[in-house]
């Protein structure tokens, strides 16, 4: 199988937010997808709009400062969150379940927790600022010291994933979904996490697109979890990095090569005029029913 793109200008695309009227008085409120600064907006349009809403919640994570204004909104309107079986729930999007009042999860759900890098125009601001923006709103929704030290001293690489007896030792309060039943206080039905299709060449341009805009947090969001933050798959280096440019990275074609193995090329000039014009070998992985990163080969 071989597909090629050309590139030319392409926006950056959100998470998708969709508002599901429910039959009964509750909505569901569906967040799907990499979170980006501006979601924010939809989200608040959508819970506007109900009065009672469960945000059910499938994605690979993003910008934090926009995952915080959405947990402060769904605090506030005193909604549930969940995520659904199987589904994925990471770094960002974790932050945004914990404000859910009650906070579901599905069977084969994974919720991970990273390391929080907080972007204020183009620039991620680690480490002191990020955890104390991070611990003030954990404040805000009232969770416990030792809640708020598991999450704000999280991993800077990997994921601290939360199970049954990790959310008891530090005091999170969880409904566990069973596949069975479902209670009349659980969400909606028709509302679990829907899968992506295996799509390599997508997920290469997202992540080589993000490098373009330096924006190492919608980048890490797209490697496999226990990648992030390491090396090249930093959010830190990569803001740092590709935001030092003369000219940014751009896109020039994606072709695949095989099932999971994709071929990027592309161009950027270094602010020392350092020229790389090259092609990346990219495998990719089907996993929590997403196309993830799993590693490059690149020239430079």
């Amino acid at each position: 199988m071989a597909l090629s793109i050309p590139f030319f200008v392409q926006e950056s695309i959100g998470a998708e937010i969709r508002r599901q009227a429910g039959t009964s008085q509750r909505d569901a409120i569906v967040l799907d997808g990499v979170i980006l600064l501006d979601d924010h907006t939809n989200f608040r349009t959508a819970a506007t709009a109900s009065n009672d809403a469960v945000v059910v919640l499938n994605s690979q994570g993003g910008s934090v400062l926009a995952a915080i204004e959405m947990g402060k909104a769904i605090r506030l309107r005193d909604f549930a969150t969940a995520v659904p079986e199987n589904a994925l729930c990471a770094s960002a999007c974790a932050l945004m379940w914990l404000a859910g009042n009650p906070r579901f999860i599905g069977q084969g759900a994974h919720i991970g927790f990273h390391a929080s890098y907080i972007d204020r125009n183009g620039t991620l601001l680690e480490s002191g600022v990020a955890n104390a923006l991070v611990g003030a709103y954990l404040n805000q929704l009232g969770l416990s010291q030792r809640a708020i030290a598991f999450v704000t001293s999280a991993p800077p690489e990997g994921m601290e994933w939360l199970d049954a007896s990790k959310a008891r030792s530090i005091g999170v309060e969880v409904v566990w979904m069973e596949q069975s039943s479902r209670p009349p206080s659980q969400p909606p039905p028709g509302t679990g996490a829907s899968n992506e299709r295996y799509d390599p060449v997508a997920a290469v341009t997202k992540f080589y697109h993000a490098l373009g805009a330096a924006d190492g947090n919608t980048a890490a969001a797209l490697v496999v979890p226990e990648k992030r933050g390491i090396g090249p798959f930093n959010e830190i280096n990569i803001a740092n990095f590709f935001g030092d440019m003369k000219e940014r990275l751009q896109l020039i074609s994606v072709r695949q090569l095989n099932n999971n193995l994709v071929l990027a090329e592309y161009r950027y000039v270094h602010a020392k005029g350092r020229v790389c014009n090259t092609k990346a070998e990219v495998t990719t992985n089907y996993v929590f029913g997403k196309t993830l990163i799993q590693g490059i080969k690149a020239s430079c």
